[in-house]
């Protein structure tokens, strides 16, 4: 007799593998307290017990709570390093084989190579837009520009989800007319 196994939705979802904390967390939480430790056994002939948990303490919190505390589904740290990422790229970018335009005087104290990173090249997939919104990838096919609502789908009523499914239906029908008048 076979018996039923639960597959979770969401597939994508990090293993818990100790009190509800992924591999990641635990990991990050474990070298946190390694050093810390390592900290207390070089400095505890020299620094009191309460000097160094007074120090520790709230280092190891910190340190927690930026591995544990989400925002919109991501990490602290994971945002802290994406943040930093972010700050070491470009301001300005140029098309790939373009010199940057000049600055003009009135922004060139704002705007200034000093302050920042020099303008990086900006590599778009994308060789031109024709007219409905199909823009042209070159080699790699086209692709279609579409607006979208941001009411989710599933709050909409059983009427509402039939004539957008309808729609969106005859839209991606009418997609294979534009192509071909394209090519």
């Amino acid at each position: 007799m076979s018996q039923s196994v639960r597959i979770p939705a969401d597939v994508d979802r990090e293993d818990r593998i100790l009190a509800g904390f992924t591999a990641r967390q635990v990991l990050v939480m474990a070298v946190t307290a390694l050093l810390l430790y390592g900290g207390w056994q070089v400095t505890r002939a020299v620094v009191p017990v309460i000097a160094y948990l007074v120090v520790a303490v709230p280092v190891g919190i910190a340190v927690s709570a930026v591995v544990i505390v989400r925002r919109d589904g991501v990490t602290l740290d994971r945002l802290l390093l994406t943040a930093i990422r972010q700050r070491l790229q470009p301001r300005r970018r140029v098309a790939a084989g373009q010199t940057p335009a000049e600055v003009p005087d009135w922004l060139a104290n704002v705007a200034s190579s000093a302050d920042g990173p020099a303008p990086g090249r900006l590599e778009l997939p994308a060789t031109g837009v024709a007219e409905a919104g199909v823009v042209d990838l070159g080699s790699e096919g086209v692709a279609l520009i579409a607006a979208c609502s941001t009411v989710n789908f599933a709050l909409r009523t059983p009427a509402e989800q039939e004539a957008l499914t309808a729609a969106f239906g005859r839209y991606l029908h009418s997609l294979r007319a534009c192509l071909t008048w394209l090519v």
